[in-house]
């Protein structure tokens, strides 16, 4: 293939990705904007039971965002399953985004590859950092542009892992190069919009969207 088909190819792929964000982001705003238990999560109104719910949706997203991942070399996949985590961490603390990237990781731990083990401790590392960060503002959501680049910060420790977990390090070297480009711009996109979503739904919502 020449360097102008690979060009083409790479940028598809990613384009790929980038529609797949868009995916995720509509179906958030559905679950946002209609479900009672993600409403209370957001408005601080939970109880457990609502928390079990929210952890449970958003792990079934960071699986989500596994399966419409583009596969790259050595069985690494491009892909948005760290959006979910760190929505959740930032919406929900630390133990709420700890067992998203738990239920997300391990899965992408039991479809395997070369990658695997530096993919699953990334997602896990990101729902917990997320929370972290919850943590640290006491609650306070967080802003557009802090979110997008904390989002950046976690793919390149995504980035980091793999190159410390993989071997050889070549094979580490093409994974991350084939990879977390377009997850860098695909995350952080994911993550600023549902922000964007989640600010949209306190404002609407002011008034108690679950009394409509």
């Amino acid at each position: 293939m020449s360097a102008a088909g690979s060009t083409q190819s790479f940028l598809g792929e990613h384009l790929t990705l980038f529609a797949s964000t868009e995916i995720f982001i509509f179906v958030f705003m559905e679950i946002a904007t209609k479900i009672e238990t993600i409403q209370r999560v957001i408005f601080k109104e939970a109880q457990m039971r609502d928390y079990i719910a929210f952890t449970l949706l958003f792990g079934l997203f960071s699986i989500f965002g596994t399966y419409i991942g583009i596969p790259t070399s050595y069985g690494a996949i491009s892909n948005i399953r760290d959006i979910a985590p760190v929505v959740a961490g930032l919406v929900g603390g630390p133990f709420t985004g700890f067992a998203v990237g738990l239920i997300g990781g391990s899965h992408r731990l039991i479809i395997g590859g070369d990658s695997a083990i530096a993919c699953a401790l990334a997602t896990i590392l990101a729902g917990l950092l997320a929370g972290l960060v919850y943590q640290y503002r006491k609650g306070a959501l967080i802003d557009i542009i802090p979110a997008m680049i904390f989002a950046v910060a976690i793919e390149l420790l995504h980035g980091t892992l793999a190159l410390v977990l993989i071997q050889p390090f070549t094979e580490a070297v093409e994974i991350v190069m084939a990879s977390i480009p377009g997850m860098i711009v695909a995350n952080s996109l994911g993550v600023g919009i549902s922000i964007i979503v989640i600010r949209s739904t306190k404002e609407l919502c002011r008034g108690g969207c679950s009394e409509e």
